[in-house]
């Protein structure tokens, strides 16, 4: 039960009601609750409670009286007085949740985590039941300097916590409401730019264009009145939208087409659990790595979906690799196209990266965005786009493995095992196996090495095969996988391989002739170089996700990189006898 009320009048709520007006205990009640718990001098409360007057000479006494009345008035602590006393300071005893103040604070957490999970119901709910403890100004009636400043302070909160209720209620569908509360802003405090540009807006999203208008010529006077200024850009882009009658653009909603998951349970559930901020404050970031064609993107595609609720203020889907007849994009044009989606005008687009990254930081700061970022490159790539505000998530995807994000959650996916594999394989190709298929989707699904995007094309196969056998299908594998993968398949592991150069790219070419697991001494005498100088080429492939690393100094390639590594070598494609010898010792 809040004990102690000093949003407005002073109040004791002890049994009964108390009303302590402006007296003497009364100030000396406000002083000490100005430092709850903490030891307040004998000299700072009679200077305190004599503000401007003469200190009697009995002061100590006087507040020794003052203290008694008090304690008398007040329920105990802890089995001992409320009012506690050593020589030369007093000091109240205040529990968790016995002062308005503190309640305040404790339900604008609340209403910080409801947000952060998804709940702007909840979270409205806490923010009006915060502002119901006000009753009036804080400490009002008490002549005390300190408590006027910590009135203001105060006071902001106030307005602070009725914009962002207003918030709440526009994102609930409750405009009529978010335009009371704004009005009722505005008029506390007619400087407050930012509530009279939300103010426009909420009237001009609710169809009230003429009483927008009006607002925005108000806001107007009292700033050149006031302050002999002109509108910010705000205030100016909501009365634009005003003037134009132009529909409030929606949040935007970016997100490609869902696909269904097969044996990503464990890390579905890993992304899932990132959402709400593991630290408080912090922005959360889940990267994604794997090798080409693992299911990267539709992991971070299928938890966007599942997520979006959570992210009402906009989902979006950015693709940084290479498939633009220009290469990458870089951050700067990503961040144009960023910020655009989420209302800037071109003519206030920054020219410089940095520029238009603070603005990015900036605009997220009262949003709930969610950022799917896919096949970045690296960090240098990464930092300029990602957001600060803790109410947004990125999701990030890349095939490269030598980069990590400063505290990123971090997934590795591998390919699907053998039963997860034919699981997908079935699903893929829908009703037409029957229980005779499974030897063949068993080998199908090792052919394939559990890649599902291999999977996805064989199954995308047999659709455009219908009167082939998945047997037909294993036996196409087997005679080239290349006729099998799509293009798109094949494009993003070669893709990677054309960034190599020297020794790396030789090692890559290697992987064609080597088994399925091998040693740094095996790799280097097909080099014709030194373990020692053929480790680092080995592992620049791990960092590209062209290799794994089984243990020390040994290592282990997939079955379809072999294959395309054996298809580009220099001396051209190994015959296809010697590659099936190989196959069937990996």
């Amino acid at each position: 039960m809040v004990l102690f009320h000093v949003l407005g009048p002073l109040e004791v709520h002890s049994g009964a009601v108390h009303r302590l007006g402006a007296s003497k205990p009364a100030t000396l009640l406000a002083t000490l609750l100005l430092q709850p718990n903490a030891w307040v001098t004998v000299d700072h409360l009679v200077e305190a409670t004599w503000q401007e007057q003469a200190v009697p000479a009995s002061a100590e006494a006087n507040l020794k009286t003052y203290v008694w009345q008090l304690r008398r008035l007040l329920s105990e602590h802890d089995g001992g007085p409320r009012i506690e006393s050593r020589p030369g300071a007093y000091r109240v005893r205040v529990g968790p949740g016995e002062l308005d103040v503190d309640r305040v604070g404790e339900l604008a957490a609340e209403a910080r985590l409801a947000e952060v999970r998804g709940d702007p119901d909840s979270a409205a709910e806490q923010l009006e039941r915060a502002l119901l403890l006000w009753r009036g100004r804080p400490f009002e009636g008490l002549d005390l300097a300190a408590s006027s400043d910590a009135a203001d302070r105060l006071d902001e909160l106030h307005l602070d916590l009725r914009e962002r209720l207003a918030e709440l209620q526009l994102r609930l569908g409750r405009g009529d409401a978010a335009v009371a509360t704004l009005r009722a802003v505005t008029a506390t405090a007619p400087l407050r730019e930012e509530a009279w540009a939300r103010l426009v807006r909420a009237l001009h999203a609710e169809g009230l264009r003429t009483e927008a208008l009006a607002a925005y010529r108000r806001a107007r006077e009292v700033l050149r009145t006031e302050l002999g200024v002109e509108p910010g850009p705000a205030l100016a882009e909501a009365h634009r939208l005003a003037l134009c009658g132009a529909e409030p653009a929606g949040p935007r909603r970016e997100l490609p087409r869902d696909v269904s998951l097969v044996g990503r349970a464990a890390e579905l559930a890993v992304v899932l659990g990132a959402a709400p901020p593991a630290v408080p404050g912090v922005a959360p970031v889940v990267l994604v790595d794997g090798m080409a064609g693992v299911g990267k993107t539709a992991l971070a595609v299928h938890a966007g979906h599942r997520l979006a609720p959570r992210y009402p203020d906009g989902q979006f889907f950015v693709r940084l690799g290479g498939d633009a007849p220009h290469g990458r994009p870089g951050s700067a044009v990503v961040l144009e196209r960023l910020l655009r989606g989420i209302g800037v005008r071109a003519a206030d687009l920054p020219g410089d990266l940095d520029g238009r990254a603070a603005l990015w930081r900036s605009e997220l700061a009262r949003r709930r965005v969610l950022l799917v970022l896919d096949d970045v490159s690296d960090a240098e790539e990464l930092v300029p786009l990602l957001p600060a505000a803790p109410g947004c998530l990125t999701l990030v995807t890349t095939r490269n493995r030598g980069w990590h994000p400063d505290g990123a959650t971090r997934i590795r996916l591998a390919p699907l095992p053998a039963a997860d594999g034919a699981a997908l394989f079935r699903s893929a190709v829908g009703g037409q196996l029957t229980a005779a298929d499974e030897p063949a989707v068993e080998a199908l699904v090792h052919r394939c090495g559990g890649l599902p995007a291999a999977l996805r094309d064989a199954a995308a196969r047999l659709h455009c095969r219908p009167h082939w056998t998945v047997r037909r299908l294993v036996e196409e594998l087997d005679e080239d996988p290349c006729r099998t993968l799509s293009e798109a398949v094949r494009r993003s592991i070669t893709d990677t391989c054309q960034r190599l150069h020297g020794r790396e790219l030789a090692a890559w070419h290697a992987l064609g002739e080597l088994p399925g697991e091998f040693g740094a001494a095996t790799a280097a005498a097909l080099l014709g170089i030194a373990p020692a100088t053929a480790e680092p080429a080995l592992e620049a492939l791990v960092d590209r996700g062209l290799l794994d690393v089984v243990s020390a100094e040994r290592y282990r390639s997939h079955v379809l990189i072999r294959h395309l590594a054996g298809c580009a070598t220099p001396t051209g494609r190994p015959a296809r006898d010697n590659r099936r010898a190989r196959r069937r010792v990996a």
